[in-house]
């Protein structure tokens, strides 16, 4: 182990720690007096934007581009959907304006601050496995839907060690289906290097953080017949805007792991 690195590493989750606790304090008189008047829970995914965008300033070895947000719909919600490379994946998402809530892991709103923040912020937990709290999800999803809140997943359903877009998942598209909304799609690259999975450790090197916007792509007329089309091409299309922020000229649009 690289000391220096792991110096470096312990003072930006120090740092993180710190920030989170900081900002949930502050913030959480206002979530209890908010509450009752904001069921969408607005204030709560504003917050945690700011808190994105300052987890990113953290580290000085980070940068973050955002390309092409003017295709982001401000009339109607969208499914918003993207590969899932990391941990600054939704730190990416955060810094689009979008008020959007997110599906994660049900065992993260239980992490202090961070989980208890996201809890605040309306966003939907998932216990993998679960049928009941698969069905309960995209309750919440549907709900968010029909009330003008965007929804986003990340549909390979876990995060690529490699880098490679896995196959997606059925819900998203599902949702998209049912609900006749607009799915937008999202490349994120160079977020796999800020930090691999399966380490604590931040890399040395400088690295670039990128968010691509797509067109939106139109569900309305389709049904549940149409799924699996749906699902293939919205995942080309993830693969081609992931395909062109990392330089590649000709789109790996087949490629799984």
């Amino acid at each position: 182990m690289n000391v220096k690195q792991a110096i470096r590493s312990f003072s930006v989750w120090s740092g993180i720690g710190l920030g989170t606790a900081a900002m949930y304090w502050s913030a959480l008189p206002v979530f209890i007096a908010t509450a009752p008047v904001d069921p969408r829970r607005r204030f709560g995914h504003w917050w945690a934007q700011r808190w994105g965008r300052m987890i990113l300033r953290l580290n000085n070895r980070w940068a973050s581009e955002v390309h092409d947000p003017e295709n982001v719909p401000t009339d109607r919600p969208v499914v918003m959907i993207s590969n899932h490379q990391g941990m600054g994946d939704i730190m990416m998402a955060f810094c689009l304006d979008l008020h959007f809530k997110w599906i994660s892991k049900r065992a993260n709103f239980f992490v202090p601050f961070m989980g208890w923040f996201m809890f605040h912020a309306g966003y939907i937990p998932l216990k993998r496995g679960d049928k009941k709290s698969v069905a309960e999800c995209m309750e919440k999803a549907r709900e968010y839907i029909r009330g003008g809140v965007s929804v986003l997943f990340f549909p390979e359903g876990t995060r690529s060690h490699d880098g490679v877009v896995k196959p997606f998942k059925k819900g998203a598209f599902q949702l998209a289906i049912e609900t006749q909304c607009d799915i937008l799609p999202c490349g994120i690259s160079g977020t796999l290097d800020a930090l691999p999975k399966g380490t604590w450790l931040f890399s040395d090197e400088y690295t670039t953080m990128k968010i691509l916007v797509g067109k939106p792509i139109p569900t309305k007329g389709l049904t549940l017949g149409d799924l699996d089309a749906l699902i293939e091409r919205c995942r080309d299309e993830v693969i081609r805007l992931k395909d062109r922020l990392d330089g590649v000229e000709e789109p790996r649009l087949r490629a799984v792991g």
